[in-house]
């Protein structure tokens, strides 16, 4: 993780998550969904008006949306909220940046931010067949609890240790 560094998300960053997040999902998911079905989800959900949206989110401290950055570009995000319930939204690298510890230290800071709040479990969910995600997952200590699957997306909880 050498020179990359970690922080939150700032607005003029908007722009460059569709980047990050086009090229993540069509490495984790080109086998599960179709290259239409990838580039309509991520326009909808990464465009720069809809990461501008969640500001407010961000700026009011209910939503932790961090970046991790190298030679000024973002090259992964971790996104999480808590809202009565603490959930794990997104959490993406570019393909080569993978394996470097930079997920993992992304994780970190989100379950940093939850515990400020008091949080101690929160979940995410992955895709059945996101093998990538679910490797991640059970690195880090999350468990799947089937009875909350939903459609083709497992439920993950995770409990922090204090």
């Amino acid at each position: 993780m050498a020179d990359v560094v970690l922080r939150s998300l700032v607005r003029s960053d908007a722009p460059h998550v569709h980047a990050v997040a086009l090229e993540a999902w069509q490495f984790t998911y080109r086998g599960i969904f179709s290259q239409e079905f990838i580039q309509e989800f991520v326009d909808k959900y990464y465009s720069a008006d809809s990461i501008l949206s969640l500001f407010e989110q961000i700026e009011s401290a209910v939503m932790f949306f961090d970046a991790a950055i190298d030679e000024q570009k973002i090259v992964g995000f971790c996104n999480s909220i808590y809202d009565g319930g603490a959930q794990l939204f997104r959490i993406y690298l570019l393909p080569s940046y993978i394996g470097r510890g930079i997920g993992s230290s992304l994780l970190n800071l989100g379950e940093q931010f939850l515990a400020r709040h008091g949080i101690s479990e929160y979940y995410c969910f992955v895709h059945a067949r996101n093998e990538i995600g679910k490797k991640f997952y059970a690195k880090h200590g999350f468990r799947h609890v089937t009875e909350k699957d939903h459609d083709d997306e497992w439920y993950l909880a995770s409990e922090m240790s204090e």
